[in-house]
C-alpha cells in the first residue's frame, strides 16, 4: 500500500524547502507546547521566553531527537547543558492552557503533555462511534470510525457532537489533535508535528514551531470484520488502557492516562453515551517490548470484559498483542503508535490510531535538517517497527531533498555499550545527527559527548 505525504506550508517547493514557520508556536498564557513542562508553558510571554532562555544553534555536532526522546525526562538523565539547541519533534497539535489546566487538575504532577491532546481524542472518538453505531461492540464501532470524522457538521467536543448526531446530523470531530480524518486503513490523514527546542537547562522552550501535514491514502484497507467482543452491548461501557507506566516509554504515561481519565469525566458531565448506564475504566501497564507486561495486561483487560482498549503507545507494544486484542473482537485506539506498519498489519478492520504514521513525521524530520543547512546527516535507530519506519522515512526525505547519509547505525536497544555504534558515527564525519531512541538515548547521548560528535562539544 502506498502513502503520498503532502506537506501543507508556505510555499512547499520540495521537501528541503518546507517552511517550518507555517502554523507558529506560543508560549502564551491559552496556548503552549505538548511537551513543555508545566511551569514553563504558564510563566513567561514570547518576547521574555526569547531573551531569556531562547539558545543558539547547538555548539558541536547538530542532534535531532523525535518523539520517542523528546522530552524532559531524557534531559533530567544528562549533565545541564548538554542539550542546549538540541531540536526534536513530536507529532500533535498544539495545546491550549485551558485543557493543560485541565489534565493538571487530573494529575497536579505532570511535567510533559505529549500525546495528551490524540489520547483524549482516542477516548471521545470512541465514544462517538458507540453514540452513532447505538453499540459498544467492536465491530459496530469500527464501522462508525471514518464517518464521525469526515462529516459535514464540524464540532469541537463530546457534547457538541453528541447534539449534532441525535440531530442526525454527519459530524466531523476536530477535538484536541486537530482534524483526525481518518480513512478506513485506521490512520488518520491529516496532523500536526510540533518542533521543539531544549535550552540550557536540558527542559524544553515554551515556545513550539506547528507545521500541518496530509497523508493521502491509496490502496485497500483490511475489512471490518468478526464477532462482537465478549460483553458488548451488557450496558456499561467498558474502556481499558494499555499505557507505559514502567518501562522505555514510561515518560509518555503520566498525560496520556490523565487524558483518558478527563475525557471519560467529560463524557460523564454531558450525560454519558446514550443507550449506556455507566462507564468503566479499566487501566493497565503496556511496558515495552522487553517484558511480557502488555500481554499479562490485555488478557487481564479482556477477562473484564473492555470495549476498547486505548493504547498501546509502543508500536512493538502494539504489534506484539494486537492479534490478540481484534482476534476477540476488541477495538483499539492508540494515541502514540506511528510506525508505518501498522497501517496494513492484520487487524480486522479494529485497529485505529490518532497519531499519524511517522511517514509524515520522517519528511518533517528530514525537512528540518536540510533546512537548517546539513546535507551529510547520519542516523541512529533503534532495532524495531518503530524505528526501522521513521529511519527509512527520515532516509528517504533527507536523500529525495539533496542531502546524503553518511553513517546509518541501526543499534540494539538492549545493549549495555553503545561506544562501538557511536563510533561508527563518527568515523563518517556527519555534519548533523539524527537519533531515534527511547529511554537509552540518555546512554547513547553521553557516549556521542565522549567521543566528541556530541552536542555542544567545543
Amino acid at each position: 500500500m502506498k502513502r503520498t505525504t503532502v506537506l501543507k506550508s508556505a510555499a512547499v517547493l520540495g521537501v528541503a524547502s518546507l517552511a517550518l514557520a507555517a502554523c507558529g508556536g506560543s508560549s502564551s498564557s491559552d496556548s503552549s507546547s505538548s511537551a513543555a513542562p508545566a511551569e514553563s508553558s504558564a510563566a513567561a510571554s514570547p518576547s521574555e521566553a526569547a531573551s531569556s532562555e531562547a539558545p543558539a544553534a547547538a555548539a558541536g555536532t547538530p542532534l535531532y531527537l523525535v518523539d520517542g526522546n523528546t522530552g524532559n525526562a531524557l534531559g533530567e538523565k544528562l549533565p545541564a547543558g548538554t542539550l542546549n539547541g538540541v531540536k526534536g519533534t513530536i507529532p500533535g497539535a498544539e495545546n491550549t492552557q485551558d485543557f493543560k489546566d485541565a489534565l493538571l487538575a487530573v494529575d497536579p504532577e505532570l511535567v510533559d503533555f505529549a500525546y495528551a491532546p490524540e489520547s483524549y481524542d482516542a477516548v471521545i472518538l470512541a465514544a462517538l462511534a458507540a453514540a452513532k453505531a447505538k453499540s459498544d461492540a467492536g465491530v459496530d464501532m469500527a464501522k462508525e470510525m471514518v464517518a464521525i470524522t469526515n462529516g459535514t457538521e464540524i464540532c469541537n467536543d463530546y457534547a457538541g457532537c453528541l447534539a449534532l448526531l441525535e440531530e442526525g446530523k454527519a459530524i466531523d470531530y476536530n477535538g484536541r489533535s486537530g482534524a483526525v480524518n481518518f480513512w478506513d486503513a485506521g490512520d488518520p490523514t491529516s496532523a500536526s508535528i510540533g518542533v521543539y527546542q531544549f535550552g540550557p537547562d536540558n527542559v524544553l522552550l515554551p515556545e513550539v514551531t506547528f507545521m500541518e501535514g496530509e497523508i493521502v491514502p491509496e490502496g485497500d484497507a483490511n475489512p471490518i470484520e468478526g464477532e462482537p467482543q465478549k460483553g458488548a452491548n451488557d450496558g456499561t461501557f467498558t474502556v481499558g488502557t494499555l499505557l507505559p507506566i514502567t518501562g522505555s516509554l514510561a515518560f509518555l504515561g503520566p498525560p496520556e492516562v490523565a487524558s483518558v481519565q478527563l475525557a471519560i469525566k467529560d463524557i460523564e458531565a454531558a450525560g454519558g453515551i446514550p443507550g449506556f448506564d455507566k462507564i468503566m475504566l479499566e487501566e493497565g501497564d503496556s511496558g515495552d517490548t522487553s517484558t511480557d507486561t502488555a500481554t499479562q495486561t490485555v488478557n487481564r483487560l479482556l477477562g473484564k470484559n473492555v470495549d476498547v482498549i486505548i493504547g498501546a503507545a509502543s508500536s512493538g507494544v502494539t504489534l506484539s498483542t494486537l492479534d490478540l486484542v481484534t482476534s476477540n473482537g476488541v477495538l483499539q485506539i492508540s494515541p502514540a503508535n506511528t510506525s508505518p506498519e501498522l497501517t496494513t498489519a492484520p487487524d480486522s478492520g479494529l485497529y485505529w490510531r490518532t497519531a499519524p504514521s511517522d511517514v509524515l513525521q520522517g519528511a518533517f524530520v528530514g525537512s528540518l535538517v536540510l533546512q537548517d543547512g546539513y546535507t551529510k546527516v547520519a542516523i541512529m535507530s533503534l532495532q524495531d517497527s518503530y524505528g526501522d519506519g521513521l529511519n527509512a522515512n527520515v532516509t528517504k526525505a533527507i536523500t529525495e531533498g539533496g542531502g546524503e547519509i553518511v553513517a546509518n547505525v541501526v543499534y540494539d536497544p538492549k545493549s549495555a555499550d553503545f561506544s562501538a555504534d557511536v563510533a561508527k558515527i563518527k568515523a563518517a564525519g556527519p555534519e548533523a545527527i539524527v537519533l531515534i531512541g527511547f529511554d537509552e538515548s540518555a546512554q547513547i547521548i553521553t557516549e556521542l559527548v565522549k567521543q566528541g560528535i556530541g552536542p555542544n562539544v567545543s
